[in-house]
């Protein structure tokens, strides 16, 4: 009834999702082995549901094929210790010091540095009269501005990119392709845990103001848990802001209307992205695990069952939005699910917005045109909408 695997859901996926959240808000996938959580009111009340766990490892390890999951153990260990995997009380404590290396004032300290980048980029482009946006763009500024948050040198961000790729890939594949993207996000995160174990050794000697330092000024920090909070802030401040940019982007060359409004009114930028990240939100989906049998909207979950909350369907949802399919930067849309909802809302949320604000400001400000080359393609995740290319004219 309900396919989610065919290259039309992937080009349009709310369509289906529609349906899905108007007849059963809470459907059973055989396809996906999960739960497919659509309402808005549903997918708040289950992320903050008590018997609703952060851990989304161990629901999908348990699908693999019983003589195959050993060689798994150290994936989940390493994906484990992430703070966004950890539930209460643990959450508190892990979460502590990402929450204080991405305060507000530190988050303002880093607009010229994104200003300064953007406006290079764009120069560039500018000259050569083309670019692709989501290559030249919207992948550079935030692994540019992640990278100097953590304290990682320029000449590794290859290497964590292809991590978080790798990862996202794992996360957003159906249980068929479970096997073969677990090894390669295995493969990458063992090359890039080797890589921070090395600076992070490196930091004890000789410490920086960067979040390795600030982690390691807790006695208690091992190596290994400095290298997964690392890991994590690549994976998400790299991957959410990249899909934002690429998406606002194109919906602001579908949009032709609502981009001259923002040309003659910047001020609206802000209340703009807001509306980007509700509209076409650049996480789809979050997963999470049943700690014990719960109803949910009148359906009976069991302990163990993968459960996806899919916020880019809850941020389409008519009693929250109206009109929800119409794009309109005046709505200013502020209670979306873009960044998760409840203690493991993004933390880094407020960063994005910065990249996007600036991006998006100096794109308006800098060029009289920018028109697509080419129909628009993304990528087959399940769990992010994001863009492959986006090659674009320029003036």
């Amino acid at each position: 009834m309900y396919d989610l695997l065919t290259p039309e859901f992937r080009e349009d996926p709310y369509p289906t999702l529609r349906r899905m959240r108007q007849s059963d808000p809470v459907h059973f996938s055989p396809q996906l082995n999960a739960w497919l959580v659509t309402r808005y009111d549903d997918v708040v009340t289950g992320l903050a549901h008590p018997a609703i766990s952060a851990d989304r490892i161990t629901p999908r390890i348990n699908q693999f094929p019983e003589n195959s999951r050993a060689q798994f153990e150290s994936l989940a260990a390493m994906l484990g210790a992430w703070p966004l995997m950890a539930d209460p009380p643990r959450h508190a404590s892990v979460r502590k010091p990402v929450t204080s290396a991405l305060h507000q004032r530190i988050i303002r300290s880093f607009r010229p540095l994104v200003t300064r980048t953007v406006q290079e980029i764009l120069d560039g482009a500018l000259r050569d009269g083309t670019m692709d946006a989501v290559d030249q763009l919207a992948v550079p500024v935030p692994l540019l501005v992640v990278s100097e948050i953590i304290g990682v040198p320029r000449d590794g961000l290859d290497l964590l990119k292809r991590c978080a790729v790798d990862i996202v890939a794992f996360f957003g594949t159906p249980p068929a392709t479970y096997l073969p993207t677990a090894a390669e996000a295995l493969r990458s995160i063992s090359q890039a845990n080797e890589f921070l174990k090395e600076i992070i050794e490196r930091r004890r000697r000789d410490p920086r103001n960067d979040m390795i330092s600030t982690l390691l000024a807790d006695p208690s920090a091992t190596t290994e848990k400095v290298a997964a909070t690392c890991m994590m802030m690549v994976f998400a401040g790299f991957e959410t802001t990249t899909n934002l940019l690429g998406n606002g982007l194109l919906l602001l060359m579908r949009h032709p209307d609502q981009r001259n409004v923002l040309r003659e009114q910047p001020d609206l930028i802000p209340a703009a992205v807001e509306e980007m990240l509700r509209i076409e939100s650049p996480v789809q989906r979050l997963s999470r695990m049943a700690t014990t049998d719960l109803e949910l909207n009148g359906k009976h979950i069991r302990a163990g069952d993968l459960v996806f909350f899919l916020t880019g369907a809850a941020n389409h949802d008519p009693d929250i939005f109206p009109d929800p399919e119409k794009f309109d930067i005046h709505r200013n849309p502020t209670s979306h699910l873009a960044f998760g909802d409840w203690i493991h809302a993004c933390p880094g949320a407020n960063l994005a917005r910065l990249e996007a604000e600036i991006v998006f400001s100096e794109l308006l400000k800098r060029t009289s045109s920018f028109t697509r080359q080419k129909e628009e393609t993304w990528h087959d995740n399940l769990s992010v909408r994001a863009l492959k290319e986006l090659p674009l004219k320029l003036s």
